[in-house]
């Protein structure tokens, strides 16, 4: 399961640069403000593609752990051999991961456009539909991913596309230090606040 979420934004990464070079070659002789205004209508199909992957995968792992803390506190382990996840759950992860979008997107949709690389809708077309496929294959084969992780892979997959030195290498570096360090920060975070649960409860 680990290894899904180290391997995914590889894998967007390459067809992201695969993409954009084939994109690149069929519109090489396409008039530039005619192909941007072209991609920015596509651009809405790809984020809505992006959007649908998001919820695959994303959404699925919250539902997943809530539901399976859910059926473990109400029947043991039989109960969660045969848990479904409640309509309630969906509801709240829905409006959890819309909130927390309306509340820092804004910064991550800018760093995402403006400072890994500077995004033309080709580029974001490209960009958003590598990473859909990605994680919705990693979905259907009922791996975890992060679409943080793979989006910003793809991203730099198209800078690479174009020129190594198109991808603005600092920016990643300290994304790539936040991806590391998030997992061992919540864990300890997530001890600090059931330790002291666990041992007034007699856990």
């Amino acid at each position: 399961m680990v290894q899904s979420l180290i391997i995914s934004p590889l894998v967007g990464f390459a067809i992201a640069f695969v993409l954009m070079l084939a994109l690149l070659w069929i519109c090489r002789k396409s008039n530039p403000s005619r192909l941007t205004r072209t991609f920015r209508h596509l651009q809405i199909a790809s984020a809505g593609f992006m959007a649908v992957s998001h919820g695959s995968n994303d959404a699925q792992k919250t539902m997943g752990i809530i539901a399976m803390s859910l059926a473990v506190y109400s029947g043991g382990s039989h109960a969660v051999e045969h848990f479904e996840v409640p309509v309630w759950v969906m509801a709240v992860c829905a409006i959890a991961m819309g909130a927390g979008t309306m509340a820092g997107g804004v910064r991550i949709i800018k760093t995402m456009g403006t400072k890994i690389i500077d995004l033309k809708p080709i580029h974001g077309f490209a960009a958003e539909t590598s990473a859909a496929v990605t994680i919705l294959a990693a979905s259907h084969l009922g791996l975890p991913v992060s679409t943080t992780h793979v989006i910003s892979g793809a991203i730099m997959g198209v800078g690479s596309s174009q020129r190594v030195s198109a991808v603005r290498w600092g920016v990643t570096a300290r994304i790539a230090w936040a991806w590391v360090l998030t997992i061992p920060v919540s864990a300890v975070i997530s001890w600090s606040c059931y330790h002291p649960i666990g041992l007034a409860l007699g856990y």
